[in-house]
């Protein structure tokens, strides 16, 4: 009988890479179909026809004899994986307590930290798309935006985090062990705070200022399963 089979549109700097782990984490029989940005860092038209609106990330599953289900937000495609392909379980909390922790996460990380994070990184690249001209005052006023909001509260939920991952000794978020909140989070502190310096963010470096969340991010990005995701899309983007 034919096996499910799950199509993962990537787009390069987008939030991909931690459905890309997860489906390495599940053993999942998958695909990978790469999209580039355009110039103006757009999303190309192309994942329009896969989604109304062409973002990513986004997953088909092929199930023999059905049409396929398009599904996407990543929080869903986390959940989603989890429930119909960790079939033992090892991504799961034993506890309700804990599982009600990592669906929070799902939330917490697409609804509020990853929110104010790309208002600022939005808002602090203004200057570069503004008209000739003018860059110096759009960055200027947006710089200001940023140092009054968006800044602020970017610094506040790292500290919010980083007392979390604190009392854990940076080591998994929820019982101790590799769930979903890890996979959700990796991409917001581990690919983006603890991988790019963010210029008028930080006085100090990330690492320094979050221990405990670098520490967490190591722990992360030696995962096997993560580095074979990294490794197979960076051969795929080569193609």
């Amino acid at each position: 009988m034919s096996e499910t089979k799950v199509i993962l549109h990537w787009l390069n700097h987008s939030r991909a890479n931690r459905v890309l782990w997860l489906l390495e984490l599940l053993d999942v029989n998958y695909e990978v179909k790469v999209y580039k940005r355009n110039s103006k860092f757009r999303a190309p038209k192309e994942l329009e026809a896969i989604h109304p609106l062409g973002k990513s990330p986004v997953i088909e599953v092929i199930k023999p004899g059905k049409q396929p289900e398009v599904i996407a937000e990543t929080g869903c495609i986390i959940e989603y994986l989890i429930n119909n392909f960790d079939h033992s379980e090892k991504l799961v909390p034993s506890t309700d307590k804990g599982k009600a922790e990592v669906n929070y996460y799902l939330h917490y990380t697409e609804g509020t930290l990853q929110a104010v994070l790309t208002s600022f990184m939005v808002l602090y690249s203004a200057r570069n798309f503004a008209p000739f001209g003018i860059g110096a005052l759009v960055g200027a006023v947006t710089s200001q935006v940023n140092k009054a909001y968006f800044g602020t509260e970017v610094i506040k939920n790292l500290n919010y985090l980083e007392n979390i991952a604190k009392g854990h000794d940076g080591g998994y978020f929820v019982d101790g062990k590799l769930t979903g909140a890890d996979v959700i989070l990796s991409f917001p502190i581990a690919e983006l705070v603890m991988g790019n310096q963010r210029d008028g963010l930080f006085e100090k470096s990330p690492q320094e200022l979050f221990p405990y969340l670098n520490k967490w991010s190591k722990l992360v990005l030696a995962d096997p399963a993560y580095k074979r995701a990294i490794e197979t899309i960076d051969e795929k983007s080569k193609l």
